[in-house]
């Protein structure tokens, strides 16, 4: 009986705790940080990282039947800060990568050599203008 009476008093005095504590301000019950919404230029990347993965293999083993294809929305997709994808650096940057992907469509080139050279287009422009996806696309590398 005397348990009983301790848990009773012990979850009151716990309830009442817990009340008091969302008195005078307002329990928050929304989490404390939010979800970034991914660009235009993000989801783009994405993309292009998933489809160069895709056909690396028939790349590397000559067997690639069909026109590489190239993701000319770069130009206008907006990145997460705009002005990086408007800048005359990033415009040049992704012209390059065009050239680049255009010349795996070419039968007198090298397909190996001209992927790996595209690769290392989005590295360079990555060491320029978004470091952070570097790690992901040096796995895009022939050997």
């Amino acid at each position: 009986m005397k348990n009983k009476a301790f848990y009773s008093i012990t979850s009151l005095i716990l309830v009442i705790t817990l009340l008091s504590n969302c008195g005078e301000k307002k329990c928050d019950t929304q989490p404390k940080y939010t979800m970034a919404i991914d660009s235009e230029l993000t989801l783009l990347m994405r993309d292009m990282y998933n489809y160069y993965d895709s056909i690396k293999v028939d790349i590397s083993n000559g067997t690639l039947e069909e026109d590489v294809q190239i993701f000319q929305d770069i130009h206008k997709a907006v990145a997460t800060s705009p002005e990086k994808s408007s800048s005359e650096l990033y415009q040049g940057m992704a012209s390059i990568y065009v050239q680049s992907a255009e010349r795996l469509n070419s039968p007198k080139v090298n397909q190996r050599d001209a992927f790996n050279l595209m690769v290392d287009n989005c590295m360079n422009c990555h060491q320029q203008m978004c470091p952070g996806p570097m790690v992901r696309i040096k796995k895009l590398y022939l050997e």
